[in-house]
């Protein structure tokens, strides 16, 4: 991979072009991964001072993520292991079930409860991190469009789709031509954060950037926006590490 030397550090970064780009864009991965997508016209020593130009912003990146993986080290989907749900705390229960078709999820009280059939190893991890996704998706998918319903007539507004998605570095995206979707993971947020994304993006059918007008808007709805933004900014970072 293509490197440059800023202060002593040796930085490698992944180069993806393609046709349809227009711009050069730049991405810091979790795994530190620095990744550059361009369009294919573009020459490599433009490409090259692109990145050098952004060298602090990168370091910076890599260390947060860092910080954030030892803050936060990967699961390792066993018993008694922590996993959030609506802001509160629950404890991970794995059974086996011989002859079970496939792992099933469900709450059991305080804890969530995941069923197997034999799996070991590398193969239970997966499906008890496969079974926990597929319910919490189905949570997500159950709560916010309760929210929609709830806001829709408020806003005058009327999403096209809405959908729940596996993304990455996104907690939601809305669409000009009115789809919206939600990562899967909202439903490990307080219900108050939840609607807080919701809301955030029921505004951009009418408002596609964030202008003032955008937070008005926003604000006649949830007047205590910035409680729950900060609740994200400060918390949400620990959920992505699932």
């Amino acid at each position: 991979m293509p490197t440059i030397t800023y202060k002593s550090h040796e930085l490698q970064y992944e180069v993806r072009l393609t046709a349809r780009r227009k711009t050069i864009a730049l991405q810091v991965h979790r795994n530190g991964l620095v990744e550059v997508r361009a369009p294919r016209f573009i020459k490599r020593t433009e490409l090259h001072r692109f990145v050098g130009k952004r060298a602090e912003w990168i370091l910076e990146k890599q260390a947060y993520f860092a910080d954030l993986a030892k803050k936060f080290p990967p699961r390792e989907f066993k018993n008694g292991e922590s996993f959030p749900l609506l802001g509160r705390s629950y404890r991970l229960k794995v059974e086996r079930r011989p002859g079970l078709p496939r792992p099933i999820c469900k709450l059991a009280g305080r804890r969530l409860k995941v069923l197997v059939n034999g799996q070991v190893g590398d193969e239970l991890r997966q499906d008890i991190r496969r079974a926990l996704r597929d319910w919490y998706a189905k949570l997500t998918q159950e709560k916010t469009q309760a929210s929609v319903r709830k806001h829709t007539q408020a806003l005058a507004v009327a999403p096209k789709t809405l959908k729940v998605v596996e993304q990455t570095r996104r907690w939601a995206s809305c669409s000009r031509a009115g789809d919206i979707r939600f990562n899967w993971r909202l439903s490990m947020m307080p219900n108050p954060v939840l609607e807080y994304v919701v809301v955030h993006e029921l505004c951009h059918l009418k408002n596609h950037d964030h202008s003032a007008k955008f937070w008005a808007m926003l604000k006649s709805i949830l007047p205590d926006y910035e409680k729950r933004q900060r609740w994200l900014r400060q918390y949400g970072a620990a959920l992505t590490v699932f």
